[in-house]
Parts: C-alpha cells; structure tokens; sequence
C-alpha cells in the first residue's frame, strides 16, 4: 500500500520527535493540501504532536499556510490545558488510594504524557486509565466514590473483573473519565496475561507525575501499546499509537532491554500482534526496531498481514471500519458450514455479554428478557455492513478481507 503525498507528509514530519537520525525533507504541498494534512492528524489524534514537530522543523524545511499553523497552535494548547487538568486529577486520585496503601499504576496516556513525549501537551487524550491490584480492586472503587466518580450503568465489580479487564467507565463532577483496570489484557481471552506480579515487580514511579503514581517498565509499556492497539482493536486506533511506541523507543533508547522484551512477547504468546506494531513504527515513522528483533518475532503469517494492518490504520473514519468482526470473518469464510458457526457465535451471547450490552446485573433473572431486543439491534447495526458487502462496495469488502486476515494473523481463527 503506497501513502498518498498527504500521509507521505504527515509521516516525515512526525518522525522528526521520535526518528530524527531519518529525517527526510517533505514535498511543498499546496493550501488544500495542507488543510487535509491538518484534518489527517487530528483524525489519528496527533494534531498536538504535529504542531510540536513543526516547531522543531529546521527552517529550510517546507511550512503550513499560517492558517493552518494557528489551527495546529490551537489544538496544541488545548492539549496542554487538558493534560494538566487530567494531572490534578491523578494527583488526587493517587494520593487517596495510596491513604487506603492501594498501589496505582498509570497505564497508557498519563504515562506517555508525563515521562515519554518531551512536553506534556504533545500526547492527546481523554481520560485516565489506572492500573490496581485484583484483591484492591473493590476497595479501589469505594475509594473513586468516595471522590465523586460514579458508573452510568449498574456494576457488579466481581461480576465484571471475571470477563474484563477494567470496570466500566467512571466519571466525576468535573466530567473526568476514569478506567479502573486491575490487568493489562482480558483474562479469558488467548493472549491472556497471567504475570501480573511480573509487571508490578517492574513498574517504577514515573518522572514528573504528582502522586505517588508507577508506570510500566520500558519494555511492558511498549508491549502493552502493541497489544492494545492490535489484539484489543484489531489496529483501528489510527496512527497514534504507531507514535507512541516510537516515541518510547527514542525516549529510552540504549537502556531498552530488547532481549527481555522478546522473550516476554514470546512467553506470553503475543508474538503476532508486537510483531506486526512493532513493524509498522520501523516502516512508517523510521523507530529503531532492531532487525534482529523482528526477524526473531517474526511470525508464521502471511506477508499481506502488515498491509492489511497499513490498511486499518489509515481508514479508521471509513464507514466501513464498523464492520463487525464477525461479519468480516463470516464474509471470508469458504464453506457454509463454517459460515453457519460464524453466525450462531454472533447471534448466541452468553449471559455476561447480555447483562453489558444492556447495563444490566448479570445475576438478574431477567437478563434473557434483553434476547429478542439484541436480536434486533444486531440486526439494525450490521445491516448497512451486509448490505454493502452483498452490493460488493469495495471499501467494504476490502475491510472485510482485512479485517479478517488480521483475526487469523493474530488468533488463528
């Protein structure tokens, strides 16, 4: 897959914060141009991050239209003022579960923001993802409540930390996000992580986070950004996450442990999905993957995979990138047989599933009351999708494809 002259742009100034030893100068582009490149980047949620790549261009290098400049100074100030917001957040936050002697660990963006990209505005986001203990899990809880942050829908946190790896969405009275996790993948999925002494015997505090907040080692931060953006979303996070293992990768440099990291991918059966992020920081933003790496990592897939991951990436606004996963994996199926299992998988939830789609106890006996409705929301979603795939839209049917060689790549299904 070959980048238009706009992603080609946006690539090369990007990599200027996190790959600078491969700076390539990029093409003038026109007034239009520019304007596209600005609404790429913040689509991938990278606006800040280009505003900050830009001002460190050298001179020589090609400018915006200083529309677009002030559009990008815009969208980096906000970052900032968000980002400083959401750290009085966490300071408050870490400070009442440490009274409670309750670890927490930063997982993801507060991380990033704070000790891996040079300012704190350069990384975007939204909310706050924090990891605790499983056996202070509830205790965690009682602690957000007590701060004023409450569930929009009915939780049960044992029912819920049995099939999922964080508890629903919490929010305060200052609209903060909090996800509480107690671990890093979800615990009955293939790739499930069952060290999870392992990576809080590695976190250390993390460099200017008010609190006492931990973060990840280098070597799990950046195998918990490859597995998030892979097995978790199947690489419809966008580009962001690409920047983020290679900005870890610059900001660490000579202290990562790459042999430590290998043998942890390859322990913990993630070798697909490290492999395949891994290979696309090196190929799009130039990260110092070293080969021996990848070639030790290199998986038993086939070769389209990366491309297939290329394809995800960039077309993350697609219509067609709600494409249920199952749908995608039905269309590509060969035999009816297979199809046919494809089918009742989608259309036979458990009783878990069920309680969540629809904000309900999962012990209530009225959970299977909710079947026919999901019946008919399933439908009502995924129609567009199947439509489109019968009147053969390419967009479509390429998602599909995709979609669908990254299911096998990654879970050999």
């Amino acid at each position: 897959m070959t980048n238009s002259p706009v992603q080609a742009a946006l690539l090369r100034i990007l990599a200027l914060q996190s790959a600078p030893h491969v700076q390539q100068p990029w093409t003038d582009l026109s007034g239009s141009a520019w304007a596209d490149l600005e609404q790429t980047a913040n689509t991938q949620r990278v606006g800040a991050l280009l505003h900050y790549c830009l001002q460190q261009a050298p001179e020589t290098c090609a400018r915006p239209p200083d529309v677009v400049c002030q559009s990008l100074a815009d969208t980096y100030r906000q970052s900032v003022l968000r980002n400083l917001f959401l750290a009085t957040e966490l300071a408050e936050l870490a400070q009442a579960l440490q009274a409670r002697n309750i670890p927490c660990l930063a997982l993801k963006g507060m991380h990033l923001a704070h000790d891996v990209y040079p300012e704190i505005g350069t990384r975007q986001m939204d909310d706050i993802d924090l990891l605790v203990p499983r056996a202070l899990l509830s205790e965690a809880v009682q602690v957000t409540r007590e701060l004023g942050y409450i569930t929009r829908e009915p939780m049960d946190v044992e029912t819920w930390s049995a099939d999922v790896h964080h508890l629903p969405r919490m929010f305060n009275n200052n609209n903060t996000v909090l996800e509480l996790h107690w671990n890093i993948t979800w615990p009955k999925d293939r790739y499930a992580l069952s060290d999870l002494d392992g990576l809080w015997d590695r976190a250390a505090p993390i460099e200017g986070a008010r609190g006492q907040v931990l973060g990840l080692c280098p070597e799990d931060l950046i195998l918990h950004l490859c597995i998030h953006a892979s097995y978790q979303h199947l690489f419809y996070t966008g580009l962001r996450p690409v920047c983020d293992i290679s900005a870890t990768i610059a900001r660490y440099g000579d202290a990562l442990d790459w042999d430590a990291l290998s043998d942890r991918t390859l322990d913990w059966g993630w070798q697909s999905g490290v492999y395949l992020m891994l290979n696309l920081a090196r190929t799009t933003l130039g990260a110092r993957v070293p080969s021996r790496v990848l070639e030790a990592l290199r998986p038993d897939i086939p070769e389209e995979a990366a491309g297939a991951a290329r394809y995800l990436l960039w077309n993350i606004t697609s219509d067609a990138i709600t494409l249920p996963r199952n749908m995608a994996r039905m269309w590509s199926r060969g035999s009816r047989r297979e199809k046919l299992r494809d089918l009742a998988a989608a259309m036979l939830p458990n009783r878990s599933r069920l309680a969540k789609e629809y904000a309900l106890n999962a012990g209530s006996p009225f959970v299977w009351f909710h079947y026919p409705r999901f019946v008919v929301d399933l439908a009502a979603r995924n129609y567009g999708a199947w439509r489109s795939l019968q009147q053969a839209d390419p967009d479509t049917r390429r998602m599909a494809v995709s979609k669908n060689l990254l299911m096998e790549s990654l879970y050999g299904e």
